[in-house]
């Protein structure tokens, strides 16, 4: 069994050339799903049914509830077994029929520029850390500022090296991207200062890493985490938010949205593989909704009880008729009720 679950890893790897992420991911479900069916006296995949992978999705989601977990597990092991079938490792496959659960469409949160504000000026707060080493200021304040104006991923960011940086053409390449796949976001005229003031502590180090640590070396993934929620925390905003750096993803997207940017574009800047990944990133708050319809321009009123339409040549949309009581309270909320 182990042996099937080798060559399934090195295909991820290597033919597939999966996301390090990801093949992490499929290894750690099938393994699970592995010493489950040992435990129950399985020593051979071709002895697996149907019930056995429900007892074993069962055990799991008391284990791990969310959705999300639950999904990748049932995908790892549609994978699995496909790829055994595929190289007649099994005639047939056990996983054809477990069905997917169905994940919520929940909006991600999202920081306001007045939040954005002030995690981008946490940074400059000395009682952030107790301890401070030349360089991780400024270090930081580009971190910070990539996430919000690059819309880069985790592993995107950490993966760059001075060598992606080009300054003079403003261009920036993202080498590790998800799937394998390379991408160039233009760096933003913001970001030359803070990459000029970072370059000046890193003249001297000959690590090809653009972001390194204390003791000079690439930076880990769980050093940026804590300095991310560190930054989170002292300015405020993941009080009532789940914030963290993919929040500064769903912020990039949305203002390319605002500043009229079309979907197509953004799926290119945040390197999506489909369209459907980039419309998650497209929030439409309820303020914008409001504003909207506030922008509908209706023509005078002409003569008593009738309909007033919107302004245009071809007539338009009937207005609403309303009493003068009615009236008087809209005019009340509008003098009285602005949205912040």
């Amino acid at each position: 069994m182990e042996n099937e679950l080798a060559d399934f890893l090195h295909y991820c790897r290597i033919e597939r050339r999966l996301a390090a992420l990801t093949c992490s991911a499929y290894e750690r479900d099938v393994r699970a799903c592995l010493r489950f069916l040992q435990a129950d006296g399985f020593r051979d995949w071709a002895a697996v049914r149907p019930p056995d992978l429900r007892r074993f999705l069962a055990a799991e989601a008391e284990r791990r509830p969310a959705l999300g977990s639950q999904a990748r597990t049932v995908a790892a092991l549609k994978v699995f077994f496909r790829f055994c079938v595929e190289n007649e490792y099994l005639e047939r496959d056990p996983a054809l029929v477990l069905r997917t659960p169905k994940k919520r469409e929940a909006l991600p949160d999202v920081l306001d520029r007045r939040e954005l504000g002030r995690l981008l000026q946490a940074v400059e707060r000395g009682d952030v850390w107790v301890r401070h080493f030349p360089g991780k200021r400024e270090r930081d304040r580009l971190m910070l500022a990539l996430f919000a104006y690059a819309g880069l991923r985790r592993s995107e960011l950490l993966g760059l090296d001075w060598d992606d940086v080009d300054l003079e053409r403003r261009l920036l390449r993202v080498r590790m991207a998800k799937g394998g796949r390379q991408r160039t976001v233009p760096i933003h005229p913001a970001l030359e200062p803070l990459f000029s003031d970072y370059l000046r502590f890193r003249a001297h180090n000959p690590e090809p890493a653009l972001f390194v640590g204390v003791q000079g070396r690439r930076l880990s993934p769980t050093i940026m985490a804590q300095t991310f929620i560190r930054y989170a925390r002292a300015a405020g905003v993941s009080e009532r938010k789940r914030v963290t750096p993919h929040t500064l993803r769903h912020v990039f997207a949305s203002e390319l949205l605002r500043a009229g940017a079309n979907l197509r574009q953004i799926q290119e800047l945040l390197g999506h593989k489909h369209l459907d990944s980039t419309q998650r990133y497209t929030r439409v708050t309820a303020h914008e909704l409001r504003g909207a319809v506030k922008r509908l321009r209706f023509s005078e009123r002409q003569g008593s009880g009738r309909r007033r339409r919107i302004s245009g040549s071809d007539g338009g949309l009937p207005a609403p008729v309303t009493s003068d009581a009615s009236r008087t309270v809209r005019a009340r909320n509008q003098n009285t009720c602005s949205l912040p």
